[in-house]
């Protein structure tokens, strides 16, 4: 970034009105024959009408893209955009303004020098606003333009996320939010939405609380990863009410400090309802809070849209055809076993076929199902609720998890007597499928007999797109890919992400699943029978020729989806420990 850039560009009353930016806004958008003049006059009117900005009106309605926009605000009032990402910022220049003036004003200083303070913003509106700043902050103003996620993003992590909610809005006071009179329920609440919202646009699946002797520390779980966020300063003076907060909405006891209570609550964010099931421990500083975000309305995967191979997807689509049967999806808590027995209901999901569900929660809405919740307050378990399911004439039944020796049993005598059977098992990989069944008190002789096959899953995040760079590898690691996938991983460029502001500076967006698919033959329901273990019964399905998912990984690295790191982190097997 050049000096200039850096100064951003001088105001002091120099820049064109909202009123002239919005008109030469319009007639670029007009010469440029991005929008008709008719679009130009309906969305200024619109605007005017809204009393809201002409520049966010055209990103909102989708009549402009944000980056055109600020190109052409740019253009007109001479001010630099420039990426956040290239900006130091100091703790000197962020303590220019409290927190109730960046949340009131939507800005963030990013220098001072010479008696002017450059600010950042992603709005005409803000421009408009520029006297009130200069008295606000005491020092002439200079701007520069970036992002809304960048404005989002370096608010969040400098002053704390939620600070709207409790900084209040005035337009004054100190930068901490410690030290003020008591928060009236309402900021509490209020703080406690404005996180889950984030969290929501964070793509987190959970939301921690935790409180410790003098403060809160707040995470997300991202791509299965825990994820620290900031929180306002002098936020965990109310952490009591925050936890009291989340029990309100959750409808448990405010009262009970001692005991761990479970609830869940339904809320809105962007047009999704969302259900958010909620945990409450009591720690050593006081209560933890735990809250996990469904979004029972996310669109359902198909099963070609979930990553198998080609051989893996077809292997798949004979298992779920089969008339009769248990087929069991394995892997941790949070590695998409849910997502993948729906894909495979979904293909399956026909007029002719009576398919019912029992599950806790219910994570997806699927028409033309039959979808029970357990309820363990009124003894309706996995167990008893399977019995009544098979006495309703199902053709296909998903049972969410077997976590029990009577679920197990059920499972098995209910796949030998005519019906298709989906159900999940925590186990590390396919082959300890069958032994965790027999641990359970199931006899060898019924698992080989009713189990068709295996699907074990991991997921692990995606190399950022936008930032991802090649590495060096080790010979030794390049050894061991070569000798697990072939030959062409010495010659093949592997890639780690080093981190921006589209992944959130973590070198990740998103994640992909690795996969390994058993079907039972003649030898592996021999060696079951036998009561061989798990680690002989994973030596003949490898024979048989079986991807281990560590294999399917390796695969991915080198097609640039996912990084070496990723791979060890998640997958069993030799070289866990390696850095590039």
């Amino acid at each position: 970034m050049t000096t200039h850039e850096y100064m951003g560009a001088v105001g002091g009353g120099r820049l064109p009105g909202e009123a002239a930016i919005t008109r030469q806004m319009g007639e670029h958008l007009v010469a440029r024959e991005l929008l008709t003049a008719e679009q130009v006059e309906q969305a200024q009117h619109r605007a005017r009408w809204l009393k809201e900005p002409f520049d966010r009106l055209l990103i909102r309605d989708g009549l402009a893209e944000e980056s055109l926009v600020l190109e052409l605000l740019s253009e007109i009032a001479g001010i630099p955009v420039v990426s956040m990402a290239r900006v130091e910022i100091n703790t000197t220049t962020t303590e220019i303004a409290s927190v109730r003036v960046i949340s009131s004003y939507r800005v963030v200083p990013v220098r001072l020098y010479g008696g002017a303070v450059t600010l950042a913003t992603d709005s005409l509106a803000e421009l408009e606003r520029e006297e009130e700043l200069r008295l606000v902050l005491g020092h002439s103003i200079r701007w520069v333009l970036c992002r809304s996620q960048e404005i989002s993003e370096c608010i969040k992590h400098y002053y704390g996320v939620g600070i709207q909610a409790l900084a209040g809005p005035e337009v004054s006071g100190s930068r901490s939010v410690r030290g003020g009179t008591e928060r009236e329920p309402h900021d509490i609440s209020a703080f406690v939405d404005a996180i889950i919202r984030d969290a929501v646009a964070s793509e987190a699946t959970d939301v921690h609380f935790e409180p410790s002797e003098t403060d809160m520390r707040l995470r997300y779980r991202i791509d299965g990863v825990m994820t620290s966020v900031p929180l306002p300063q002098g936020v965990g003076t109310y952490s009591r009410a925050i936890v009291s907060s989340i029990k309100v909405m959750a409808q448990l006891n405010i009262a009970e400090k001692r005991l761990p209570q479970d609830g869940r609550f339904g809320i809105e964010v962007d047009g999704r309802s969302l259900d958010i099931r909620v945990s409450i421990l009591p720690a050593q500083h006081g209560e933890a809070a735990n809250l996990r975000i469904l979004n029972r309305e996310s669109l359902l995967l198909q099963l070609d849209q979930l990553g198998y191979s080609p051989e893996q997807l077809e292997t798949i689509q004979g298992l779920i055809r089969y008339p009769h049967g248990l087929v069991l999806y394995t892997g941790a808590t949070g590695s998409g076993k849910t997502t993948s027995l729906y894909a495979s209901l979904a293909k399956i999901n026909t007029d002719e076929r009576k398919i019912i569900t029992i599950e806790d929660p219910v994570e997806y809405r699927m028409a033309g199902v039959t979808q029970l919740q357990v309820n363990q307050d009124i003894d309706f378990t996995f167990a008893s609720g399977l019995r009544s399911v098979l006495r309703h004439d199902p053709d296909v039944v998903l049972i969410g998890e077997i976590r029990d020796d009577e679920t197990a049993r059920i499972a098995i005598s209910a796949a030998m007597t005519g019906h298709l059977v989906f159900s999940t098992l925590h186990t590390n990989d396919s082959a300890s499928a069958a032994t965790r069944l027999i641990e359970m008190g199931v006899p060898p002789y019924l698992v080989a007999s009713s189990v068709e096959g295996v699907i074990a899953q991991q997921l692990v995040r995606r190399v950022c797109p936008s930032c991802r760079q090649p590495v060096e590898v080790e010979s030794a690691l390049i050894d061991q890919i070569a000798g697990a996938v072939g030959e062409g991983a010495r010659t093949t460029a592997m890639y780690r992400g080093v981190g921006c502001p589209d992944c959130r500076f973590t070198g990740y967006h998103g994640r992909l699943g690795l996969f390994e698919v058993i079907t039972l033959d003649d030898a592996l329901r021999a060696m079951i029978v036998a009561h061989a273990p798990s680690g002989e019964l994973m030596k003949q399905a490898i024979q048989s020729g079986l991807l281990t998912l560590r294999q399917c990984g390796w695969l991915r690295v080198m097609d640039g989806s996912t990084s070496i790191d990723e791979v060890l982190r998640v997958t069993s097997g030799p070289g866990r420990h390696w850095h590039a």
